[in-house]
This record gives structure tokens, sequence and C-alpha cells, in this order.
């Protein structure tokens, strides 16, 4: 555990630390009657207090708060793995992917760093590979559930930090809404052609300029961008939990 935040270094600890050294050699250079050294020592008193109560009441308030926590980590740790997982099953990935001795790992649930490795290597290495051909094959009916399912994965995030966000890791909270902004740009994308995304190339409807189908590609190229998004925030989330 960090003594300080960055922010505090920089406005409490090192300016305390300079004034007290600025009276330290003003003391070696006037003397003046032991004013400088009393004053050195009280800038150096009050940054000792600061540190020792911090560390006291932030230590108590982690031991106070390490049973919720631990359930609080695994609900985001549940929100990471529906953001991959609901692309594996919307591409088709079979569940066969994962490889048999780290399932076995994973299965363990007193070992749910196995799990986030084993997740994590399957979505850098298997589905993120997969988002652009996976995207280009979903069907009208693929779409219409994987729609349902990112709204679900919205509200959850939503859950969380409604219910939680005092109490999740500031990085962690960004990574929440990074994934929830890329989902709400997929919907808002879909919302807006849904007679072109997943409509087969043959039955894109005529426009009086351009073409339908440069239109389908130009939207699956930003959606898939958008998709490798959500998936890079949620291996990011899965270390910050190891961490």
């Amino acid at each position: 555990m960090r003594l300080f935040p960055d922010f505090l270094w920089r406005k409490l600890v090192i300016p305390l630390v300079i004034i007290a050294i600025i009276f330290l050699i003003l003391a070696v250079f006037i003397p003046w009657r032991g004013l400088f050294t009393n004053l050195a020592t009280t800038f150096l008193g009050i940054l000792i207090t600061i540190c020792y109560v911090d560390f006291i009441l932030r230590e108590h308030e982690t031991r106070r708060w390490a049973q919720a926590m631990t359930l609080i980590k695994k609900r985001i740790d549940t929100f990471a793995n529906v953001c991959s997982s609901q692309f594996r099953t919307a591409f088709k990935i079979s569940f066969n992917i994962f490889d048999e001795e780290a399932l076995d790992q994973a299965l363990d649930i007193d070992n749910p760093s196995g799990i986030r490795r084993e997740m994590i290597r399957v979505t850098e290495n298997i589905i993120m590979p997969s988002v652009v051909a996976g995207v280009h094959k979903l069907t009208q009916e693929d779409w219409i559930k994987l729609v349902r399912q990112l709204q679900l994965t919205y509200e959850r995030g939503d859950r969380l930090c409604l219910a939680y966000g005092n109490r999740i890791n500031p990085e962690c909270f960004s990574l929440i809404m990074k994934v929830q902004d890329e989902i709400n740009s997929i919907l808002g994308l879909y919302s807006i052609l849904p007679d072109v995304i997943g409509v087969p190339d043959d039955d894109l409807p005529l426009k009086k300029t351009g073409s339908a189908k440069a239109d389908k590609r130009a939207m699956e190229k930003i959606i898939s961008s958008k998709i490798k998004n959500i998936l890079e925030s949620a291996v990011s989330l899965l270390r910050k939990l190891d961490e």
C-alpha cells in the first residue's frame, strides 16, 4: 500500500520537506536564537504526524472493508468475464478453446487468478483476432441477441458504479465506464442502421447515391474497433484485480 497518492506527494509531502530543508539551511547561516531550527523541527513533526495518522486510518479502513472488497472484486471480475464471453458466444467460438488443464484450474473457485489468466489468454489470443471476421458474419438474428446482451452488460456496469463506485479503484472505475461508452456507441450505430448492419449483402436496400455495401463495411469496421476496445478494457480489468 502506497503511503500517499501522487497528488499528495506533490501538494503536501514535498512542499513540507522543502520548507523544512530551507529552515535548516537558514539555521546554519542565520542562527537566530534557534528560531529556524525550531521551525524546521515543527514542519518535520507535522509531516511525520500526518504520515502516521494517515497510515493508521487507512490500515483500519482497509481491514474494516476487507471482506466487502473481496465481494466487490468478484462482481468486477464477473463483469470483465461477461465483456469477453458475450463476444465469444456471438461469434460462435466453441467452448473447446479453453485449455483443459487451465480450465481445471479456472474451475477452482478458490483460485480466481487462474480463471483470470485463462480468460486473458482466450480474449487476447482467440477472441480479439476473430473480431473483424466475427462481426462480418453476424446475422440480423445474431445482432438482436447481441444487442440485448450488450444492454445487460451496460446495466451491469451501471449497478457496479452506482452501488460500489466510492469503493472501486479509480482505474477500474474508469475501465468500466470505457466499456459502457463503447457499448453505447455500438448500440447507437445499430439503432441508426438496423436495416444495414447484419443484413446479407444481396438484401441490402438500394441507395440513390453511393453503395449500401460500402456503408455496411464501414459500420463493421467501426464496430470491430469498438469491440476490440471493450475486450482490451476487460483484459485490463482482469489484470488490475490481480495487482
